[in-house]
């Protein structure tokens, strides 16, 4: 049986309040709800986001708060929290995960504190509410003999914060680590103590992490507790001893009341505080009802016997002990699969701890090293990476040459080469050779941390399935008090007119099924049938470098009737070369250095492609290297081109033809044309290669019946090329589109009720991915955080689309199938406890048994997920040898 208040155990997301309609939400939903926000990197960051905006000619000034839950003894009860958050009117929007035990919370500043919203809701709910701040810069964690000495002393320069205190004999110090390294401070406070003993203290867990180990321990203990209180009473009730002897029935009585407070102390304050204030009849009230009933029955048969006129059930403490003892060992296992689902998809764990320091000293290949925590690393290191170790941080090869297996950012388990200037991340796991690696990134910002991070985000939000374990939780409760009081009118009524039992007995032997019925039924397997698994697959996901950002995307993805690619970049590889250049007017040379100074911070592949050309004619020229022309004003146009303005006033434009307005042929090659004061003085043809996976992944498509697409802002005669290449219908591929015109495309697809799933590389395509259903970013590199889609690809592998395909799909059948199983395991259960059949029914000392029967499935088909290894039919191609396709 669970002990659940009855929403559900997953994410609750309030609807905004009512002050929304006056004009916010554009506002607050552009930073809060939809993450995608204007700065690409805003999400990494847990720390407070601050958000201004006019509602009703007030100014309205909102923050993002992450508050974690001590306190929190039930993995699937959510109600309360939502009921006292929403009493809160500075309040204005939030995102509760139980299973993280987190919250998030959109707050107006201005009308309510922080540190007010914890103190309203620790009252409110009985737990206990912690903020949780991302602190900005590197942060070091130090053991001390006297922490008040050291954080009085006078504090390191670079350091960016004073030294305050983090729990008993630790002092955590914040520094800006491009001022200052770690080393510098630890070496820094060992010289001026000396006598302190100050050595880095062991790394702390990740709030959720902690809060998942203290309630997993605490909940072992206190069912270990009452265990060991119960075993005597079950020896006394079922060995064949001489119940005659009422000592048996006295120390029965001592240890049953001992377990019976212990269970009150544990069930009934959550029950009353949330039926005294929020009105809420949650599942912790039927728990204290029924063992406090199941114990007062016991008692009053203890009394008659007592009395010498023993009842006919005679004395029952075991029922009342077992009872709570088993409920209690339910909410061990809960609280167990909470912690471990919690762990299991933190990437944090793959940090290692120490490192191997490259000092001065030694030989090349032979490098003399010190061993130290990673956390002391700093900018400027190299360390040495000996064979079959992790990583510690992200860096490039200086020294020596590796296979590194990067499956855990790549999801491809074939070893990648390392040499000389390659780059390798945190976390991957070298091979036979030895790497001298130096650092490009420290363990607080490197790929393992911001993994981490976006996976942790991500888990804040809501799925939409999410709503049907609401709805059905919500009256849940209602329902099996409804169920438990007419099971004992029932049985009351046909013990004593059927079986012509007196109304005693009858009273007694209808109360057994109506205790039964309230306790064997379990709302907690409905609450985590979908939270449980969206907190895997999102680790799952992870894991193979697909980052889902918003779980709700999850469920969509298995829905895409169609799939819209970009071209340059998704479908070929983005690195464009110069086949052909027609000049017009005017000189080479002077052409060369006007796109010198034109194009030198552009980063569009068709521009860096004739930057590239033109440094290198710079460098060939008979002269010497070409200076570029300098430029007053550079404007980038998005799809169209590149504006600047010499110093002498004359107008450079480089872009396509039909922004410049120069009629040419079509052509199957990339155009770009120079204008030098309006006139046309230079077309280049630059040809693309497709990506090896790209045909393979749009026949797969295509056999799946998902319709494939292709919008580009090149011409329609390289879009025309690439798509005759890949099999895409020539209806399908649309050339010179705008970001205005890609986003009309999509919303004329969904309009005609397809489902859309758009895949770009983050150039000109930001309109796209967020009008698209399902939003993907085809990642370059590893640098996660510069993404504003649904999902990231990580990798510019194009099969990693079918892997998420594979990983949505497997996902919503574990949604499905958990429903059913609970839906399954409730009917029957209450069935039987309730007596419907009669003669098979199950006894109320066993209905405590109801949580772990039901939960423990639930659990088992979530965690399956982890053991399969998706995407696999489509590496087993091996599509990375098949030969180059160019057009």
């Amino acid at each position: 049986m669970a002990r659940s208040c009855c929403s559900s155990g997953g994410c609750c997301s309030s609807n905004r309040k009512e002050k929304e309609a006056s004009g916010a939400t554009a506002e607050q939903d552009g930073s809060s709800s939809d993450r995608k926000s204007s700065d690409p990197t805003s999400y990494l960051s847990p720390s407070p986001t601050t958000i201004t905006t006019e509602v009703s000619d007030s100014s309205i000034v909102l923050a993002r708060f992450f508050l974690t839950i001590e306190g929190l003894s039930c993995a699937c009860c959510e109600s309360g929290i939502a009921k006292a958050i929403d009493h809160i009117s500075a309040v204005w929007g939030y995102q509760i995960n139980l299973v993280l035990a987190r919250v998030e919370i959109d707050l107006d500043v201005n009308e309510e504190s922080i540190d007010g919203v914890k103190k309203k809701l620790n009252g409110a709910t009985g737990y206990k509410f912690v903020e949780f701040t991302q602190t900005q810069g590197q942060v070091l964690e130090l053991l001390v003999n006297d922490v008040g000495e050291l954080r009085r002393a006078k504090q390191p320069r670079g350091s960016v914060s004073n030294t305050n205190l983090f729990r008993q004999h630790t002092v955590r110090i914040q520094y800006d680590a491009k001022q200052i390294g770690a080393r510098d401070i630890l070496d820094y406070y060992q010289e001026l103590r000396p006598d302190q003993n100050i050595r880095v203290a062991s790394p702390t867990a990740h709030p959720s992490l902690a809060i998942g180990a203290k309630q997993t321990k605490r909940a072992s203990i206190i069912f270990l507790t009452t265990l060991a209180f119960t075993l005597p009473i079950l020896v006394f009730a079922w060995a064949p001893v001489h119940h005659e002897k009422m000592l048996y029935e006295h120390i029965s009585l001592a240890l049953a009341t001992v377990v019976q407070a212990t269970g009150l102390r544990e069930f009934s304050p959550a029950a009353f505080r949330s039926l005294l204030r929020f009105s809420l009849f949650s599942m912790d009230l039927l728990v204290t009802l029924s063992t406090t009933i199941a114990y007062v029955f016991s008692v009053v048969s203890y009394v008659f016997q007592v009395l010498g006129r023993p009842l006919e059930t005679g004395c029952f403490f075991e029922t009342s002990t077992l009872l709570v003892t088993l409920i209690l060992l339910g909410r061990v296992v809960v609280e167990a699969a909470r912690y471990r689902a919690a762990k299991s998809v933190s990437f944090r764990s793959l940090q290692v701890e120490n490192a191997l320091l490259v000092v001065p000293g030694g030989s090349a290949n032979a490098p003399q090293t010190e061993e130290i925590n990673a956390r002391l690393l700093q900018y400027g290191d190299r360390f040495k990476v000996p064979p079959h170790t992790r990583i510690v941080t992200d860096g490039t090869v200086s020294y020596g040459g590796s296979e590194v297996d990067e499956s855990m950012i790549t999801g491809e388990s074939i070893p990648v080469a390392k040499g000389h200037d390659s780059p390798v991340y945190a976390g991957t796991i070298n091979g036979r050779g030895t790497l001298v690696v130096s650092l490009t990134a420290l363990p607080h910002e490197n790929s393992i941390s911001k993994i981490a991070t976006l996976v942790e985000n991500a888990e804040l939000t809501k799925p939409k399935t999410q709503a049907l374990a609401d709805h059905i939780a919500g009256w849940f409760v209602p329902a099996i008090a409804t169920i438990g009081l007419l099971a004992f009118l029932i049985w009351l009524f046909v013990d004593h007119y059927h079986n012509n039992r007196s109304w005693a007995k009858a009273v007694v032997r209808a109360m057994t099924y109506a205790i039964a019925t309230l306790i064997v039924s379990c709302p907690c397997a409905i609450g985590l049938a979908v939270p449980m698994v969206i907190l895997i697959s999102g680790g799952v996901s992870a894991r193979f470098g697909i980052i889902f950002r918003d779980p709700q995307k999850l469920e969509i993805a298995r829905k895409v009737t169609d799939v819209v690619f970009d071209k340059t970049g998704t479908l070929t590889t983005g690195h464009l070369t110069v086949i052909q250049v027609k000049t017009y007017h005017g000189s080479s040379t002077d052409l060369v250095r006007i796109l010198l100074g034109l194009m030198k911070n552009v980063k569009h592949p068709v521009s860096v492609a004739v930057y590239e050309w033109a440094k290198k004619k710079a460098i060939e020229h008979e002269s010497g290297t070409l200076q570029p022309v300098e430029m007053l004003t550079v404007n980038n146009n998005i799809a169209d081109g590149v504006e600047g303005k010499t110093v002498n006033g004359v107008t450079v434009r480089a872009g396509n033809p039909k922004w410049l307005g120069v009629h040419l042929l079509e052509a199957d090659h990339t155009l770009l044309c120079v204008t030098i004061g309006g006139i046309h003085q230079a077309t280049f043809r630059l040809k693309d290669r497709i990506r090896n996976t790209a045909k393979p992944v749009v026949k797969y498509l295509q056999d799946q019946d998902i319709a494939v697409h292709m919008l580009s802002g090149d011409n329609q005669g390289a879009v025309n090329a690439v798509a005759f290449t890949l099999g895409i219908a020539p209806s399908h591929a649309q050339g010179s589109q705008r970001p205005a015109d890609k986003q009309r495309y999509i919303q004329y697809l969904q309009d005609n009720g397809n489902t859309v799933m758009f895949v770009g590389d983050g150039t000109n395509d930001a309109v796209a991915l967020k009008q698209a259903d399902v939003g993907v970013h085809l990642q370059h590199g590893c640098d996660v955080a510069k993404s504003a889609a649904d999902i990231v690809l990580m990798n510019p592998q194009l099969h990693d689309l079918l892997t998420m395909l594979d990983i949505s799909r497997a996902a919503y059948r574990r949604i499905i199938l958990n429903f059913v199983w609970s839906a399954l395991y409730n009917v029957v259960a209450i069935l039987m406890a309730a007596g419907a059949f009669v003669k098979i029914r199950i006894d109320p000392a066993y209905a405590g048994l109801g949580e772990l029967v039901s939960v423990l499935p639930v659990v088992l088909i979530a965690f399956q997920m982890k053991w399969r290894r998706y995407g696999r039919e489509y590496r087993k191609k091996e599509w990375e040898s098949l030969d180059e396709l160019e057009y």
